[in-house]
């Protein structure tokens, strides 16, 4: 049995994606300010989110975990504010890769028609990526170590704290990095299930995230 796994965001690439798109500025969420500058471009090339998604239900053994990754962020990020705006890209995550199973604790030789099957299924029954290709985040800095974040995923928002540590880099840049869990339900999704519930994933999804952004290039 080959369970399908479901996740916010999202916190990457498809197997054929050869490289990140081009960092860009983002549209800000409906009913809300742009952001001020001065701007940091998120670096799609170094910055990496990860979504750890379990295996539940009596029959849990007959199923595997997941692990996706987010290699194609995009955004921006305002010093003045505190704020950022950032897209990921729900068509394009990455599904067990195996150096990141193997950091996971998890066995690294996966299956690859068992990948390409959760990729799928991933797509189309659980994100719609064809009607809700993106993740949009939104993000206020709340204090040293605290992020106040807001995502939208499927039409539906989502905003919790989130611990994280902010770390400057030469030449004016950012490193964020931390980690949080976030449910599927909290944005009206019902984790996937067979056999009346005795397999299914686990509403919890657990998120990682390292993100730089560095200084935008002048036009």
């Amino acid at each position: 049995m080959k369970p399908i796994v479901s996740i916010f965001l999202a916190v990457g690439l498809l197997a054929g994606c050869s490289a990140p798109p081009a960092t860009r500025p983002l549209p800000p969420p409906s009913g809300s300010l742009p952001l001020q500058g001065p701007l940091l471009a998120v670096d799609g090339a170094h910055s990496l989110v990860t979504f750890r998604v379990t295996r539940a239900g009596p029959l849990a053994r007959l199923g595997h975990d997941h692990v996706l990754a987010c290699r194609c962020l995009s955004g921006s990020v305002s010093l003045a504010s505190g704020e950022a705006l950032l897209i990921l890209p729900l068509d394009a995550l990455t599904v067990d890769e195996p150096d990141l199973r193997r950091a996971a604790g998890l066995d690294p030789e996966v299956d690859e028609e068992a990948v390409a099957g959760t990729r799928r299924n991933l797509q189309t029954k659980v994100l719609d990526t064809a009607h809700y290709p993106e993740a949009l985040i939104r993000i206020r800095r709340e204090g040293p170590a605290r992020l106040q974040v807001r995502m939208t995923v499927r039409g539906q928002d989502h905003a919790q704290a989130v611990p994280a540590r902010v770390e400057p880099l030469p030449g004016g840049g950012l490193r964020v990095m931390g980690a949080f869990t976030v449910r599927q339900s909290d944005f009206g999704m019902t984790p996937f299930s067979v056999l009346g519930g005795a397999l299914q994933v686990a509403d919890a999804v657990d998120v990682r995230f390292d993100v730089t952004a560095l200084p935008m290039a002048a036009p």
